[in-house]
Order: C-alpha cells, then structure tokens, then sequence
C-alpha cells in the first residue's frame, strides 16, 4: 500500500501547569525535510522534536508548538546594584531641582531593572506533556497520509489499467500488421518483376521489416514493467522514488512503440499509453 505525502495533526493537552498545543502539517516535496517553530522558552526541545519524527520518510513537515504557562511561578528578587543606582539618581534630581525629600517606593518600583523577574521552567516537565502530543498528532498525520494513499493507489490502477487495454489493442493487430507487409511487398515486387517474383527475397524483406520495426518485445517490456510496480505497490515495498524510476522505463519503451510503428491506430493507442502514463507520474508526485 501507498501513501500521500499530504497530511495534518493537531493535538493539545494541559498539565504541569503547561498548556501546550502541536499541529503538524505534511506537504508534497521530493525529499524529507523538518521545520519546526518553537516559542524562544522551550527552544532547546526541538533536536528532541526531530529525532522524534524521523520516521517519516519522505515530504516536508511544518510543527507548530504553541505553549501558554497556566501557573504563574515566578521567581523574583530585588537588584539591589541597580535599586541603589536609581535611588541615587532620583535623590541627585531631587535636589537639583530643590525638592529634596524621600523618594516615593513606588517610583522606584518601577525603574527599569529594579526587580529580576524569571519564569521557573522545567524542560523535562513540557517534555512529559509535548511528547505524547507530537506523537498523537504525528499518528493524524500518517492516518490521513494512509487514507489519500488508497485513493491514489485506485488512481494509478485505473491508468495501468488503461495501459494495458492498449497493449492488448496493439498486440492484436502485430499478426494483422505483418501480413499488411507482406502482401504490399509482394504487390510491389509484382508490378515490377511480373512473374519473376523470387521468394526468398521477399521474405528476407519481410524479415528485414520485423528486425526494424517489431514491437513485440518492447510490449513484452512493457508489460514487465507494469508487473514490476504493481509489486512494488505491495505493503512493505512502496517507494515513490523506485515507482517513478519504473514509470520511466514504462515511458521509454512507450516512446520507442510509437517510432518503430507508424500506423495511425497504433498511433492512437500510443497517445492513450502516453496520456494514462502522464496522469500515473502526477500522482507519483504525492507518494511517500
């Protein structure tokens, strides 16, 4: 089974005096990549964030952590350096401007850097409350990645399928075209030899005509490929790299059909090939 590089996540939960929320986004890209926005308290958890998500294996993923502390604790003291610093400074306007006197507490309270104000944070508490989190929304993530897979893998069947309507067309007519051949080469060597016709240089020229233009064995490749990524397809061995590898192959050997046989409904059914490959590497696109 496949699955889409598309997805998304959210979970959120509160404890430890922490509300802590993670939404995880996931987006088509060839190759895997991890951007993860953190707020500056807790930035120190984000290496702990990727290894947790590396088994993703492919596509870019966006983690949001919002935090909002829930508990105020706080932990604060007084700069003493700086209080005296202030204190002397409003003391010296003070009698500058012939107001000497006591200067109010609460205008010194509010001088910058009078108090020292920090949050108490534990790191291995937020990572009790986060881990769980990034794991439930890394779980959406690769739900929804499963589910748009399916449809995908019904998507791309469709235009195997398509592929291989064609070649049955195709190889139906092969016996149909080599007798067209033969028969406009005896016509030809008939109006000019008469009744000299030899035999044998008609069937060398018939032979000579299948040794340039038989598309039997690029049918036979063809329909080699398209077994080949249908096992690809099985659940332990999807890979979007090996599939578009063998869509590749399936495109050559389509491409070379169509220049050995010029016949307008070979034609016809090598643009349907084409056209059904083309919508086949479109949602390639999109898979892990």
């Amino acid at each position: 089974m496949i699955s889409s590089m598309t997805g998304f996540g959210y979970a959120e939960e509160e404890g430890f005096g922490v509300w802590i929320a993670v939404e995880i986004k996931s987006f088509n890209t060839r190759y895997f990549d991890i951007a993860v926005s953190l707020p500056p308290s807790i930035s120190v958890l984000e290496g702990r964030i990727r290894d947790k998500l590396r088994f993703f294996e492919r596509g870019r993923l966006e983690i949001d952590v919002q935090l909002k502390d829930i508990e105020n604790r706080l932990s604060i003291e007084v700069d003493r350096i700086a209080t005296a610093a202030w204190k002397n400074s409003l003391d010296e306007l003070a009698g500058f401007l012939g107001e000497a006197g006591q200067i109010p507490l609460a205008l010194l309270a509010n001088q910058e850097g009078v108090f020292k104000v920090e949050r108490a944070r534990d790191m291995e508490a937020y990572w009790t409350v986060l881990e769980p989190l990034l794991l439930t929304a890394a779980a959406q993530v690769t739900e929804m990645r499963e589910r748009e897979g399916e449809q995908l893998s019904k998507d791309i069947e469709e235009q195997l399928l398509a592929i291989e309507n064609s070649i049955e067309k195709i190889s139906a007519k092969a016996p149909v075209i080599r007798s067209e051949v033969e028969t406009r080469l005896r016509g030809g060597f008939a109006e000019i030899l008469g009744d000299l016709i030899d035999e044998q240089r008609i069937l060398q020229e018939v032979a000579a005509w299948i040794a340039k233009s038989d598309i039997n064995e690029e049918l036979f490749r063809l329909t080699a490929h398209i077994f080949a990524f249908r096992r690809e397809i099985s659940p332990a061995r999807a890979k979007g790299k090996k599939l578009d590898f063998i869509a590749q192959e399936m495109g050559r050997e389509i491409n070379t059909i169509g220049s050995k046989c010029s016949r307008s409904d070979i034609g016809i059914e090598v643009v349907n090939m084409k056209d059904a490959l083309e919508r086949l590497r479109e949602q390639l696109r999109n898979v892990v």
